[in-house]
């Protein structure tokens, strides 16, 4: 079956057409382009021409950084210490609310366990309804610290190794590493660094022998430094950035992954949170904003994440990060690419992020050009994944 999706306006991953058509053959994008240049279809062929579900399309968004078997409870200690089946459950109902807010791709970096592995494999196979998943597995740290609660606790090279090919062995589709503290949970504060340059070699060595990426979260300079040097694929927070840091990430291609939601959502609901977390939060805000307008204006590549499942970090909220990313100086073309053509990039999904023959027919329809307002991303008026309307 052929259908020709009709729209006013559409973006491609890197450029506006005006009046514009898609043509969808299954579960791929066989043409796009002008509407009055539409190929005409085999004369044998099904095929109808419909106006899409809203003015303007843009391809299917992709949240880079979140957490399905959480619901951004405010006491996150107790939400991660959850029994198994209840993540399996949250899991599946976050997958689908980060469906129908755009989200048709999300890259799940740590679970307390192989739950959301199955739950994608699950998805791909056609037995639930969601969006595309990659899943990290267990995230790697160490004794002591941040993601301890949750996370696989690696030490030294050789556990690390290990660590990392017991995830490949689970099914994980990309390697998580905790490279400094965090904010959240019981582990070590923000500015500290946590693995060695030994131990995050073994790590970037072992995750791309089995032909994955590896991503590390990362709110210090000195951490970051250490993963940039050792060959991470991407940086995940990178809240307290420095000129010398954003030269080595600049110099090594590394792409960021500034998750600005989530200290937005942490620092809107500052009342309810442990006095601790709302002065970690507080100590990396600003320089977080800073950091990552110095980094955008020396090219670094950003793309888009929201720690979603975080403290007060809803799924359904994604759309919220284009806008902080334009307060850091990127234009609203610019963040459309992040969370679209720049986060295909970043997790290695070609027929991702674009809308373009051989693309995935994976799109989302609303009612204005995002690039003149971006809270119309707020409310899509359709969302196909795979060529079929998400319901």
């Amino acid at each position: 079956m052929r259908t020709v999706f009709e729209v006013d306006g559409l973006f491609d991953g890197e450029r506006v057409l005006e009046n514009a058509a898609i043509v969808v053959e299954g579960p791929q994008i066989t043409w796009a382009g002008e509407r009055g240049k539409i190929p005409k279809s085999p004369s044998n062929e099904r095929s109808e021409t419909i106006r899409g579900p809203g003015q303007f399309a843009l391809p299917g968004l992709i949240n880079c950084h979140c957490h399905l078997t959480l619901d951004g409870e405010a006491n996150f200690d107790v939400e991660v210490r959850q029994s198994d089946a209840l993540a399996t459950l949250k899991a599946f109902r976050n997958a689908r609310a980060a469906l129908r807010a755009g989200v048709t791709t999300l890259r799940d970096l740590g679970a307390n366990g192989p739950m959301v592995i199955e739950l994608g494999r699950a998805i791909e196979r056609g037995m639930l309804e969601g969006p595309r998943v990659i899943a990290a597995g267990r995230g790697i740290t160490t004794t002591g610290g941040h993601g301890f609660e949750v996370g696989r606790i690696a030490d030294g090279p050789d556990e690390v190794r290990k660590a990392v090919r017991e995830q490949v062995h689970a099914g994980a589709r990309v390697i998580k590493l905790f490279s400094t503290g965090g904010i959240l949970g019981g582990g070590t504060p923000p500015e500290v660094s946590q693995y060695t340059a030994d131990e995050t070699a073994a790590a970037v060595e072992e995750a791309h022998r089995a032909g994955l990426r590896i991503t590390t979260h990362a709110h210090g300079a000195g951490g970051m430094r250490v993963a940039a040097e050792a060959g991470i694929d991407s940086i995940e927070h990178a809240t307290l950035l420095d000129d010398k840091t954003i030269k080595l990430i600049k110099e090594r291609d590394v792409a960021l992954v500034p998750t600005l939601l989530v200290v937005h959502s942490l620092l809107e609901n500052a009342s309810a949170l442990d006095p601790v977390i709302v002065e970690r939060t507080r100590a990396v805000s600003e320089k977080h904003r800073e950091g990552l307008r110095t980094a955008h204006k020396a090219g670094v590549r950003i793309a888009t994440g929201t720690d979603a499942g975080a403290s007060f970090t809803r799924h359904d909220r994604f759309a919220v990060e284009l806008q902080l990313l334009t307060e850091c100086g990127l234009s609203t073309t610019e963040a459309l690419a992040a969370a679209t053509s720049g986060a295909a990039a970043v997790v290695g999904l070609e027929k991702a992020g674009h809308i373009g023959a051989g693309c995935w027919a994976d799109l989302v329809f609303v009612d204005d050009d995002p690039l003149k307002d971006l809270a119309v991303l707020m409310t899509p008026k359709g969302v196909y994944v795979r060529g079929a309307a998400a319901v």
